[in-house]
């Protein structure tokens, strides 16, 4: 079929309808009132992904950390990120955006940070997301071919989770919440059975000689501290998501507070009871030495022992579900940051469409999936491991970054209220972020410090993660300089522009 307009005002009426479709797709924005607060608290949970956490993170910490006192560690770092969320929930009922710490730091640091902080954190989010396809690809793998003897390439596992993850995307926030709502709930109840299945074992100790010393500050801060409490917080990566959301909650001066207040409570209090649990059904004297002989099996270990042999096989299938349910988080955190972007016109306004019946952001939501197939194609054609590298290593550097970018939100939270006489309660604009920036610096450094421990690399690879990172950061701020000097007006509006999109 072939269509020739040869009348000049024809075409620039057709030009103009096109222009106009794209102004109100945009200006519908995002879906607002479709999320309430246990909407936003599965996607911020299902982000840290606590069975993954349970499985592949616990016996790191008790075998190269901090041992016994994995339990202290994790309570400590719920204490310090809850310090964070009292000053990032009070800048939340100032600011309502999908940008979040892009939003945030540009308020208290200035247009540079605020976008280096943007870049950062889409480039972690990223990085985070990839790693969890590597990782998917390769339980689904192992569980496949030991179970039903199929043998498929890991990537076409990642890549059909891809496909999943984003027809979620597409959809109504609504209805990516209810797929994690269920997720979260089978993960969540898997790790509680062991919980009391560790309570109620003729094959562990007596609950009444179970051991507190796993919460003591001699056990919390003993070993290699640093490596625990790095990966601690790492198991806590996606609570800060809740102000993502902002524009898609039910009344989200009071939906995100409460969202994120439950999401680190609720993470905090599970992790560590989880761990002192499990601590105390290998023995206090035993846990770390049998930690390192089990490794990445102790948790199947300790479940045969409590649950029997049918238990491994139920986890071995969830760990499955939770990576993908912290796909999907991460998913949609990276295509409202691009939403948000868009928006200002920083990079394609494009970014700023939204679906005219599911109102969600489609364009950023195949731009980001694009972003990650790309690498993950990359990892395939060079028949690399997607655990050992594309696992191992783009979770390791996204959470150094994430922790970088809450350190500078921290920052800018307490600068803004120094400012601005908005809020007058000192616990929420002054003690708890100032505490907050206390306790963030020292986990950066070590992050920053450790990227041996926490990618596994060494030598060159270790300056290119590093040089990523940090790079990500400098390309925002050079972005933001470039706009200063070539294009002053749209850099005057940067700021300007941030605040309540909720009017």
């Amino acid at each position: 079929m072939s269509i020739n307009i040869s009348n000049k005002a024809d075409r620039g009426s057709m030009l103009h309808s096109i222009d106009e479709k794209s102004a109100n797709a945009s200006a519908q924005g995002l879906q607002r009132n479709s999320v309430g607060i246990m909407g936003i608290v599965f996607f911020v949970i299902a982000a840290a992904a606590p069975l993954t956490v349970v499985v592949a993170l616990f016996p790191v910490i008790i075998g190269s950390g901090n041992g016994i006192g994995i339990a202290g560690a994790f309570l400590t770092v719920a204490l310090i990120l809850l310090l964070f969320s009292f000053g990032y929930v009070a800048m939340s009922r100032h600011i309502t955006n999908a940008g979040a710490f892009y939003a945030y730091i540009t308020k208290g640091l200035g247009r540079p940070v605020g976008l280096g902080a943007a870049s950062l954190a889409i480039f972690s989010y990223n990085a985070i997301q990839l790693g969890l396809y590597g990782g998917i690809g390769y339980y689904l793998n192992e569980l496949l071919s030991k179970s039903a003897g199929i043998h498929l390439p890991w990537w076409i596992y990642s890549f059909a989770s891809m496909a999943a993850c984003l027809w979620l995307g597409l959809r109504r926030l609504h209805a990516g919440a209810v797929v994690l709502a269920i997720l979260l709930t089978l993960e969540t109840a898997v790790i509680l059975v062991l919980d009391i299945g560790i309570l109620m074992s003729n094959n562990t100790p007596a609950v009444s000689t179970f051991s507190f010393e796993p919460f003591s500050l001699n056990a919390t801060f003993s070993g290699a501290i640093g490596v625990a409490m790095m990966f601690a917080h790492a198991s806590f990566i996606g609570f800060e998501g809740t102000a993502i959301y902002g524009e898609e909650a039910r009344n989200p001066k009071r939906t995100v507070p409460i969202a994120t207040y439950v999401a680190v409570i609720f993470m905090g209090v599970f992790y560590s009871v989880t761990a002192w649990l499990l601590i105390n059904a290998m023995g206090v004297e035993h846990a770390v030495e049998i930690g390192k002989q089990q490794s990445g099996e102790l948790i199947f270990y300790v479940s045969n022992q409590v649950l029997g042999g049918y238990a491994s096989q139920v986890f071995q299938v969830l760990v499955i579900t939770s990576l993908f349910a912290a796909i999907v988080t991460f998913h949609n955190n990276v295509a409202r940051y691009l939403f948000a972007l868009g928006r200002q016109g920083l990079i394609s306004k494009a970014l700023a469409l939204t679906h005219p019946v599911q109102r969600s952001p489609h364009i950023a939501c195949y731009v980001q999936t694009v972003m990650v197939a790309v690498v993950v194609a990359f990892f395939a054609i060079m028949q690399l491991s997607p655990y050992e590298t594309l696992f191992t290593w783009f979770t390791g550097v996204g959470a150094a970054g994430i922790i970088m970018t809450q350190t500078l939100a921290s920052i800018a939270i307490f600068v803004f209220f120094r400012r601005n006489k908005v809020d007058n309660r000192p616990w929420h604009t002054f003690v708890a972020p100032l505490l907050s920036v206390a306790g963030l610096l020292p986990l950066l450094y070590v992050a920053l410090t450790s990227f041996d421990v926490l990618l596994g690399v060494q030598g060159v690879l270790d300056y290119i993660f590093k040089a990523m990172m940090l790079g990500s950061f400098a390309i925002g701020v050079i972005g933001a300089w470039y706009l200063k000097v070539f294009e002053p007006k749209k850099y005057k509006h940067l700021e300007s522009s941030l605040g309540d999109q909720m009017a």
